[in-house]
């Protein structure tokens, strides 16, 4: 292979790679999954597409975000953190011939 060769090979990868990431087939596919799931219930094949795009956009972020995923796993069941105690407002009396 000649570097001219070698180069236009890789002009037409560059641009090949462009093209679909312009594109984005896999981010369509992942919306129309998403949007299957409110509207009416998929069922037979459509509820299997729907199955497995919605599986592989999880199984993907998981791969791309191991510590976060793990983090979630654990605290997935934890209670709702305590709430601050109530706000106490005092009143101070005030003479009335101040007012």
């Amino acid at each position: 292979m000649t570097p001219l060769t070698g180069t236009a090979a890789g002009l037409v990868l560059l641009a090949a790679g462009y093209a679909i990431g312009r594109y984005r087939p896999a981010h369509r596919a992942f919306d129309w999954a998403n949007w299957q799931r409110y509207g009416s219930r998929p069922t037979g094949l459509r509820y299997a597409a729907v199955w497995t795009l919605l599986s592989a956009e999880n199984i993907g972020w998981l791969i791309a975000h191991p510590r976060q995923g793990w983090h979630a796993w654990r605290h997935r069941n934890d209670p709702p953190p305590t709430r601050s105690p109530a706000v106490q407002i005092r009143r101070i009396n005030r003479d009335p011939k101040e007012s």
